[in-house]
């Protein structure tokens, strides 16, 4: 079937000439407001990435945009199914609380996080002290746009080794109250609510958000709530901006599944899992603001404060760990516009500051379920500073240059409460790293841009990672960098047909490795280099407006990425040479989306993802699997109210495949290795919006 599917999309593909954008607001010959095209008109887009904004085909740099739209197409569907549209990115979910995002093949190690990937809301820090990022609880209906930056982001942005997600906040410019609710299968209901309120100088935004799902696995139930407010206020020549987000998620925990399981009752939790019925309970508050002023004679400063409490509950198999982090810092960023006869000059430098509170304690758990004796109590501080500097020359309307550095200087300290054992508090501290970047962009022609970059990036273990198991700390672990190498080009071959290519290069060196040592017990050691080469591509072509009541647009994007492991050996075992474990060799999208007077809208989406390592002597692999997916959307207007109905289909096929893999699986007490989490079968969503006008 798969096969099938992949070659009637691709007839249609060539058919249709392959895709371009389609993005007005217009209203219909009646005066109703229209429906809005699901993509934007690319060339035309202007971003926010390192900082200075610019039209997308000017930037010199590898970076893909999810529109407002976009996201309105993924109401009530998972932040994954839409970040993995984008070529390059891939994210894996096994529950709403458990997922991996990887940029590159970067971070594809990380057992059951977001790792080596910085992300910013509204440019607040998503990324706690030790690179990990949560980016499945947002709200997608407080987003405007995403911005995502391939590879090392050197300056602005710090320099994450697979790069950086950038969250805008909305900002509605109307009063409005909009409703949503939508249930689909497993018993899952969602409802969304909210009222926008602008003034003058100031504009006003809160949403609520409840979700609850029993899960298509046992022991899979999942309850959250989401309260967002975001304010924008102008007074002369500032601009304040407030953001305030508050989650509560009590999400339980499957986990993942051995071979013969995952074939034959992918529907069960692992068996130590749901004999305690494990579970994860969060709350977390997050709150920033920033200042923006511009003052005389080209200069501007931006000064943001933000701050996040988190404290959590788990309850698993061999033990209840309690956490509570609480973190806080500064960004403070000075910049100044020079124009001269032969060009203009962009300078800025900054500075953020960091410092988190982490504390840690675990019990046991007794056979009722209640909570035991304490195991463990301990205390870390974590703390960066990353200073960042920047400068840009635009020598004409052909040629732009940016210059970038980042430095950075991490230190952790970790307070062993628990002294019955050897005590294991320590003090470590990184050699700074400076990450520099280069990138120039060339206009060949109006419509067609081409850009090189050379960038560093860099990504420091954790404090558990440099800690042994015996006592003490491992003092010659070290950070992961890399350097990026790139070429790119964006534009359109003819009218209505927008590319974008990227050819790349990655080499990271000192790659860590969480060697298991015992079921909750991981040992990070430095153990290699690995190569991440890479092709991307994006074609999108929208067909010729002969009928206007008729709109045709067809995309396909995807990535070649043979990731392999250059000098990699773990004790005794040398897997130099081997595909990098947890990253697919290859994926793809296909895309084709059918508008019927700006009223009625059809999508169909298929995935591909290739098969995918997991083990690092390449002994065990993935399968490979394709998904289909509908989306129908319905759209009217009466007076002031705005109704729209939407319904869709996940995995028509009923595709069997694994949503997230464990890699270098162990086995335990002689169990079979668990791999697997299980995808969903063919599942149905439905939900109606309504929005009015105040």
């Amino acid at each position: 079937m798969r096969i099938c599917l992949t070659s009637i999309l691709a007839v249609v593909l060539f058919l249709l000439q392959t895709n371009k954008l389609w993005s007005q607001n217009s209203k219909n010959p009646d005066g109703e407001l229209a429906l809005q095209d699901s993509v934007f008109a690319i060339s035309e887009v202007t971003v926010h990435a390192y900082h200075y904004e610019r039209k997308l085909m000017e930037v010199p740099a590898s970076i893909s945009i999810i529109s407002a739209d976009q996201l309105e197409q993924n109401t009530f569907k998972s932040i994954d199914e839409v970040l993995n549209k984008v070529p390059g990115v891939y994210m894996q979910q096994a529950t709403p609380t458990t997922n991996r995002l990887t940029i590159r093949g970067v971070g594809s190690r990380t057992p059951y996080a977001s790792n080596k990937i910085r992300a910013y809301y509204a440019g607040i820090p998503l990324t706690n002290g030790v690179g990990e990022t949560t980016i499945e609880d947002l709200n997608q209906s407080v987003l405007s746009k995403v911005e995502i930056i391939k590879g090392p982001s050197s300056g602005f942005y710090g320099s994450g080794l697979g790069g950086t997600l950038l969250f805008d906040a909305i900002h509605p410019g109307k009063d409005q109250l909009t409703v949503n609710y939508g249930l689909s299968s497993y018993q899952t209901h969602q409802a969304n609510a909210k009222l926008s309120l602008n003034g003058k100088n100031n504009s006003n935004h809160l949403a609520i958000e409840s979700l609850s799902s029993a899960g298509y696995r046992r022991n899979n139930e999942t309850n959250r709530i989401n309260l967002n407010y975001v304010g924008q206020f102008i007074v002369g020549r500032h601009e304040l901006n407030i953001i305030v987000n508050q989650t509560d998620l009590k999400g339980f925990i499957p986990s993942s599944l051995n071979f013969e399981t995952f074939q034959k009752s992918p529907e069960q939790a692992a068996t130590n899992w749901a004999s305690v019925s494990g579970y994860e309970d969060y709350q977390k508050s997050l709150i920033g603001t920033s200042v923006l002023s511009r003052w005389q004679n080209n200069w501007q400063s931006t000064v943001v404060l933000f701050g996040q409490n988190r404290s959590s509950d788990e309850l698993r198999p061999f033990n209840f760990l309690q956490e509570d982090s609480r973190y806080f810092g500064n960004r403070i960023i000075i910049e100044k516009q020079i124009t001269t006869t032969s060009g203009i000059w962009k300078l800025l430098m900054g500075n953020e500051n960091f410092f988190e509170n982490y504390d840690w304690t675990t019990f046991e758990n007794e056979d009722d379920g209640t909570i035991g004796s304490i195991l463990s109590d301990n205390h870390e501080k974590r703390n960066y500073t990353n200073l960042f500097g920047q400068a840009e020359y635009k020598t004409s309307e052909k040629w732009r240059i940016s210059l970038g550095a980042n430095f950075n200087h991490t230190r952790y300290n970790y307070t062993d409460r628990m002294l019955t054992d050897e005590d294991q508090s320590a003090e470590h501290s990184f050699k700074p790293v400076i990450s520099p970047r280069l990138s120039i962009n060339h206009a060949l022609t109006t419509k067609n841009n081409i850009y090189a970059q050379i960038s560093h990036g860099f990504s420091p273990p954790s404090l558990e990672e440099t800690l042994l198991p015996e006592g003490g700390r491992n003092t010659d672990v070290q950070p992961e960098t890399g350097w990026n190498y790139e070429i790119g080009s964006r534009g359109y071959l003819f009218d209505g047909l927008f590319y974008d290519f990227s050819a790349y290069f990655m080499m990271l060196e000192n790659l860590l490795v969480a060697r298991r040592v015992a079921e909750d017990a991981y040992l990070g050691i430095n153990a290699g280099k690995t190569a991440h080469p890479g092709l991307e591509y994006y074609l999108e072509y929208k067909l010729p407006d002969s009928n206007l009541n008729w709109q045709h647009k067809f995309n396909v994007n995807g990535s070649f990425t043979p990731y392999y492991f250059i000098d990699f050996v773990d004790g005794e075992h040398d897997f130099s040479g081997n595909e990098l474990t947890g990253s697919p060799r290859r994926q793809s999208n296909l895309e084709y989306h059918v508008n019927y007077k700006r009223r009625l809208q059809f999508q169909l989406h298929y995935q591909m993802v290739g098969r995918i390592p997991l083990r690092d002597n390449n002994s065990v692999y993935s399968n490979e699997y394709g998904l289909l997916n509908l989306n129908v959307q319905y759209f009217k207007s009466f007076g002031k109210l705005q109704f729209k109905l939407f319904t869709g289909v996940n995995n028509i096929t009923n595709e069997h495949y694994s949503s997230m893999v464990l890699i270098n699986a162990s086995s335990f007490g002689g169990n079979a290795p668990r791999y697997y989490y299980p995808g969903s079968p063919i599942n149905f969503r439905m939900g109606v919006k309504l929005t009015y006008q105040l």
